[in-house]
């Protein structure tokens, strides 16, 4: 089998939207942007009020700050509102927009709060956020330089990115005028040093230790939850006006031709990839990696907590407390950094995590934990993003080397896990992403002997899709390429879920023949299963095999339900 078949669609295709015609699941055309911007246009705050919220930012009046800018931000919006005449929003500086990134999640203002007044900041902070990216959008906010992983290095510049010009504010900024860089950059430590775009290497090595925390530190991953579902929001609606943008480009020179790419080549999103591409040589291996990281004890040693000593709980108050030194002017924080320090820890509760132990021979990877199950979501919106573009960057090698890293690393997940992936249930997958994996998973479960579906349906495969004849002749009648009872039930969901998906596009109808192939599968993988349980190992219970078993014949029961279905369908239509 060709590995370049599976993912032939998405690099010939016209588009990465997903249909079907006839019997088979294929491409369609993209929507067409034709309408204006929906976000209002924006420039820089006032230097007055600028000047403003930078005391309140460094003082750490952060509900003064988040009221002040709320409140400029409703009066902008709701004169648009009215139909009236109004000037664009103003718009703070990017380090300012930074720093309520970081308030959202840092422990100090979410799992680690001491002081009253710090109760309601990371909600205000994002809520304010939010706000801005309805009102004015992601581009006239300028978010992709406000939430850049600089490591260290802070600069705040809105005019240069990357030797691109930024579709920040527009050109005639009034009020104030144009600022110097240097002096919307905020000092204090939260802004600097330990802010999230500091002490994360880049976004990726964020998601995998906000991935882990899903199973390790539930709550921790309350918030980066939250964070995540945010920072997703952001970047989807950027790649979204970027194409708007880049249709608009097509109109203007005349409409012929596929749309250029000049904008969504530097979208937030293909910036991160860029990163980490540069920052660890190689590949979309290391971004499968922080997509699928589940807690387990090698994942967890590959992201490291973003924020010192982060899973720590809240302080306990001591009978004997040390006089707090607070001194902003000099970045003293009282206690809170000090006893960060200190290595004894005698004045805070254990971390609520597991013991290590016992996280190393907890092979579920914590599949009983809600965060887990709801991450999957994310985690698949995110891939989802990622490989739309991959696709429109025109790279098919890196194209296929993103689906060969994304389907190897959910085949070797457990069988609990595996089904969360794979089954067709509501996610934000293109069905056309669907396919593709779906093919993935086939050449990597099944044998080498199944017979190559391009000579089956050899136009079908020529645009990588999936057809009742590819599924009844190439991959429902066979088990797995192993004895594995895991293996053999993993490939049975994904026959299920091929099923599903062909019904979902009513390209699958009752035949004796399809019934037939599944069934000899369901046989043939239950053979090959028992071969294992009278082998060496019989008589040794293995209750990781048995689970198998009960998850392959559930699989074969439903399997036969929807048999059922399709004939009674198909009698009703006769009928």
């Amino acid at each position: 089998m060709d590995k370049s078949s599976p993912l032939s669609s998405l690099s010939t295709s016209t588009s990465f939207y997903s249909a079907h015609q006839g019997d088979t699941t294929t491409a369609s055309s993209p929507p067409v942007h034709g309408h204006p911007s929906p976000y209002q246009d924006a420039r820089e705050l006032p230097r007055e009020l600028k000047n403003h919220c930078q005391i309140f930012l460094e003082e750490q009046l952060y509900d003064c700050a988040i009221n002040l800018l709320n409140s400029i931000l409703g009066a902008g919006a709701s004169r648009r509102a009215t139909g009236r005449h109004t000037k664009a929003v103003p718009v703070p500086p990017a380090s300012h927009l930074s720093l309520l990134a970081t308030l959202t999640v840092h422990p100090l203002h979410t799992t680690r709060i001491d002081r009253p007044d710090h109760l309601h900041v990371s909600s205000q902070a994002l809520n304010y956020l939010r706000n801005l990216l309805a009102i004015v959008g992601p581009l006239n906010a300028d978010f992709r330089t406000a939430f850049r992983f600089h490591q260290g290095a802070l600069r705040w510049n809105r005019r240069h990115q990357s030797g691109h010009h930024s579709h920040g504010y527009n050109s005639d900024v009034s009020d104030g005028g144009d600022s110097d860089p240097d002096e919307d950059r905020l000092s204090g430590i939260l802004a600097n040093q330990s802010s999230l775009w500091a002490r994360g290497q880049d976004f990726w090595s964020v998601v995998g230790w906000a991935m882990n925390c899903s199973v390790l530190y539930p709550h921790r991953w309350r918030h980066w939850k939250v964070w995540l579902e945010f920072m997703l929001d952001v970047l989807e609606k950027d790649w979204d006006e970027r194409e708007r943008l880049d249709s608009e480009a097509r109109e203007a020179s005349g409409g012929d031709g596929d749309p250029p790419i000049t904008s969504r080549q530097e979208a937030m999103i293909v910036t991160y990839m860029d990163q980490q591409q540069s920052g660890r040589r190689g590949s979309y291996k290391a971004i499968v990696k922080a997509l699928l990281a589940d807690g387990g004890s090698m994942l967890s040693s590959s992201f490291r907590e973003v924020f010192e000593r982060e899973p720590r709980g809240p302080k306990k108050e001591s009978k004997k407390r040390k006089r707090e030194t607070l001194d902003l002017a000099n970045d003293k924080f009282g206690d809170y950094f000090d006893d960060d320090s200190v290595s004894s820890g005698a004045s805070e509760p254990p971390t609520p995590q597991k013991p290590r132990a016992e996280r190393i021979k907890d092979t579920s990877f914590g599949l009983s934990h809600p965060g887990l199950a709801e991450s999957i979501y994310l985690r698949l919106r995110l891939f989802k993003l990622l490989s739309l573009a991959t696709y429109t960057l025109h790279k098919p090698a890196d194209l296929a080397a993103l689906y060969d890293a994304f389907a190897g690393a959910i085949k070797l997940l457990p069988l609990e896990l595996f089904s969360l992936y794979v089954t067709q249930r509501s996610n934000p997958l293109l069905l056309e992403t669907h396919v593709t994996v779906l093919k993935e998973l086939f050449h990597l479960l099944l044998p080498s002997s199944h017979k190559n579906p391009g000579k089956v349906d050899p136009e079908a495969d020529a645009v990588g899709s999936l057809t009742m004849t590819m599924l009844e002749v190439c991959y429902a009648p066979h088990p797995a390429n192993t004895v594995a009872v895991e293996d053999n039930a993993k490939l049975s969901l994904v026959v299920e879920s091929a099923m599903q998906l062909l019904w979902r596009c009513d390209s699958l109808e009752y035949t004796e023949s399809l019934e037939q192939a599944v069934e000899e599968g369901i046989v043939a993988r239950e053979t090959k299963a028992k071969k294992k349980r009278t082998g060496k190992a019989r008589g040794r219970t293995d209750p990781s095999d048995e689970l198998a078993q009960e998850v392959l014949n559930s699989s074969a029961e439903r399997l036969r339900l929807l048999l059922g279905a399709l004939q009674g369908t198909a009698e009703t239509e006769e009928a």
